[in-house]
Protein backbone atom coordinates (compact mmCIF):
# COMPACT_ATOMS: atom_id res chain seq x y z
CA UNK A 1 0.00 0.00 0.00
CA UNK A 2 1.02 3.18 -1.03
CA UNK A 3 1.93 6.01 1.40
CA UNK A 4 -0.71 8.37 -0.27
CA UNK A 5 -3.41 5.56 0.03
CA UNK A 6 -2.62 4.81 3.97
CA UNK A 7 -2.61 9.04 4.23
CA UNK A 8 -5.90 8.63 2.09
CA UNK A 9 -7.03 5.68 4.95
CA UNK A 10 -5.64 6.57 8.05
CA UNK A 11 -8.75 8.91 9.15
CA UNK A 12 -11.06 6.06 8.48
CA UNK A 13 -9.25 3.61 10.88
CA UNK A 14 -8.51 6.09 13.49
CA UNK A 15 -12.32 7.27 13.29
CA UNK A 16 -13.42 3.93 13.48
CA UNK A 17 -11.23 3.54 17.11
CA UNK A 18 -13.07 6.81 18.35
CA UNK A 19 -16.22 5.23 17.72
CA UNK A 20 -15.47 2.20 18.93
CA UNK A 21 -13.87 3.87 22.28
CA UNK A 22 -17.24 5.51 22.27
CA UNK A 23 -19.34 2.53 22.00
CA UNK A 24 -17.55 0.56 24.17
CA UNK A 25 -17.84 3.73 27.02
CA UNK A 26 -21.53 4.05 26.57
CA UNK A 27 -21.62 0.14 27.09
CA UNK A 28 -19.37 -0.44 29.99
CA UNK A 29 -20.59 3.10 31.68
CA UNK A 30 -23.97 2.42 31.18
CA UNK A 31 -24.03 -0.64 33.67
CA UNK A 32 -23.52 1.06 36.73
CA UNK A 33 -26.99 2.82 36.08
CA UNK A 34 -28.82 -0.54 36.49
CA UNK A 35 -31.83 -0.29 39.60
CA UNK A 36 -30.39 -3.42 41.13
CA UNK A 37 -27.08 -2.24 42.23
CA UNK A 38 -27.90 1.62 42.09
CA UNK A 39 -27.02 2.58 46.11
CA UNK A 40 -23.98 0.34 45.67
CA UNK A 41 -22.95 2.53 42.20
CA UNK A 42 -23.51 5.76 44.15
CA UNK A 43 -21.08 4.74 46.35
CA UNK A 44 -18.65 3.27 43.84
CA UNK A 45 -18.29 5.25 41.25
CA UNK A 46 -17.15 8.68 42.57
CA UNK A 47 -13.54 6.37 43.52
CA UNK A 48 -14.00 4.29 40.80
CA UNK A 49 -13.98 7.10 38.39
CA UNK A 50 -10.98 8.70 39.41
CA UNK A 51 -9.15 5.73 38.73
CA UNK A 52 -10.83 5.35 35.33
CA UNK A 53 -9.89 8.59 34.50
CA UNK A 54 -5.97 8.25 35.17
CA UNK A 55 -5.59 5.40 33.20
CA UNK A 56 -8.72 4.67 30.93
CA UNK A 57 -8.75 8.40 28.60
CA UNK A 58 -5.59 9.44 27.52
CA UNK A 59 -5.52 7.47 24.64
CA UNK A 60 -8.39 8.68 22.74
CA UNK A 61 -8.36 12.04 23.92
CA UNK A 62 -4.26 12.34 23.74
CA UNK A 63 -3.60 10.08 20.74
CA UNK A 64 -6.74 8.63 18.68
CA UNK A 65 -8.90 11.90 18.43
CA UNK A 66 -6.01 14.55 18.00
CA UNK A 67 -4.36 11.92 15.17
CA UNK A 68 -7.22 11.93 13.52
CA UNK A 69 -7.73 15.75 13.03
CA UNK A 70 -4.02 15.59 12.47
CA UNK A 71 -3.66 13.30 9.46
CA UNK A 72 -7.90 14.68 8.37
CA UNK A 73 -6.09 17.84 7.74
CA UNK A 74 -3.05 16.40 6.03
CA UNK A 75 -5.26 15.24 3.55
CA UNK A 76 -7.18 17.96 3.09
CA UNK A 77 -4.10 19.93 2.15
CA UNK A 78 -2.07 16.61 0.10
CA UNK A 79 -3.09 16.96 -3.27
CA UNK A 80 -6.50 18.93 -2.75
CA UNK A 81 -7.00 19.73 -5.99
CA UNK A 82 -7.09 15.82 -6.80
CA UNK A 83 -9.71 15.07 -3.99
CA UNK A 84 -11.58 17.92 -5.44
CA UNK A 85 -11.92 16.38 -8.59
CA UNK A 86 -12.95 13.01 -7.21
CA UNK A 87 -15.61 15.05 -4.48
CA UNK A 88 -13.60 13.85 -1.73
CA UNK A 89 -12.18 17.41 -0.48
CA UNK A 90 -15.66 18.24 1.26
CA UNK A 91 -15.77 15.15 2.99
CA UNK A 92 -12.56 15.37 4.54
CA UNK A 93 -13.07 18.65 5.80
CA UNK A 94 -16.55 17.50 7.09
CA UNK A 95 -14.94 14.42 9.09
CA UNK A 96 -12.40 16.81 10.28
CA UNK A 97 -15.32 19.25 11.76
CA UNK A 98 -17.34 16.49 12.90
CA UNK A 99 -14.45 14.92 15.30
CA UNK A 100 -13.73 18.80 15.91
CA UNK A 101 -17.20 18.68 17.52
CA UNK A 102 -16.52 15.82 19.24
CA UNK A 103 -14.52 18.36 21.49
CA UNK A 104 -17.42 21.29 21.87
CA UNK A 105 -19.05 18.91 24.92
CA UNK A 106 -15.56 19.46 26.72
CA UNK A 107 -17.08 21.98 28.79
CA UNK A 108 -19.69 19.68 29.94
CA UNK A 109 -18.53 16.61 29.88
CA UNK A 110 -15.84 17.70 32.42
CA UNK A 111 -18.28 19.17 34.52
CA UNK A 112 -20.67 16.32 34.94
CA UNK A 113 -17.27 14.41 35.19
CA UNK A 114 -16.18 15.74 38.30
CA UNK A 115 -19.66 16.03 39.73
CA UNK A 116 -19.73 12.44 39.44
CA UNK A 117 -16.08 12.12 41.14
CA UNK A 118 -17.67 14.03 43.77
CA UNK A 119 -20.08 11.91 44.63
CA UNK A 120 -23.24 13.96 43.11
CA UNK A 121 -25.41 16.09 45.00
CA UNK A 122 -26.83 14.27 48.02
CA UNK A 123 -24.14 11.18 47.58
CA UNK A 124 -26.12 10.73 44.32
CA UNK A 125 -23.20 10.18 41.71
CA UNK A 126 -25.56 8.24 39.24
CA UNK A 127 -27.44 11.50 39.08
CA UNK A 128 -24.54 13.06 37.03
CA UNK A 129 -23.83 9.87 35.31
CA UNK A 130 -27.09 9.15 33.65
CA UNK A 131 -26.58 12.88 32.54
CA UNK A 132 -23.30 12.51 31.02
CA UNK A 133 -24.36 9.17 29.70
CA UNK A 134 -26.98 11.19 27.51
CA UNK A 135 -25.23 13.58 26.58
CA UNK A 136 -22.49 11.47 25.60
CA UNK A 137 -24.77 9.27 23.16
CA UNK A 138 -25.67 12.62 21.68
CA UNK A 139 -21.96 12.97 20.34
CA UNK A 140 -21.72 9.38 19.26
CA UNK A 141 -24.71 10.31 17.06
CA UNK A 142 -23.89 13.97 16.52
CA UNK A 143 -20.23 13.96 15.90
CA UNK A 144 -18.72 10.72 16.69
CA UNK A 145 -20.65 8.50 14.06
CA UNK A 146 -21.08 10.81 11.40
CA UNK A 147 -17.02 12.10 11.53
CA UNK A 148 -16.19 8.14 10.67
CA UNK A 149 -19.25 8.42 7.70
CA UNK A 150 -17.51 11.16 6.33
CA UNK A 151 -14.25 9.57 6.58
CA UNK A 152 -15.37 6.43 5.13
CA UNK A 153 -16.78 7.94 1.88
CA UNK A 154 -14.11 10.43 1.69
CA UNK A 155 -11.47 7.13 1.44
CA UNK A 156 -14.22 5.60 -1.02
CA UNK A 157 -13.63 8.31 -3.59
CA UNK A 158 -10.01 8.18 -3.87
Amino acid sequence: MSTLKLLRLFPVISSTVNLMWAHDEYAFLSSWMSSSYRAQADTLLPSWFKTWLQKGVWFPLGVSFPATVAVGLANIFTDRAGLEAVGALKWYWMGVGFTVAHFLYGPKAMRLLAAIQAGGQDGKATKPMGEWLRMHLTRIIIADLPAFICFTVAASKV
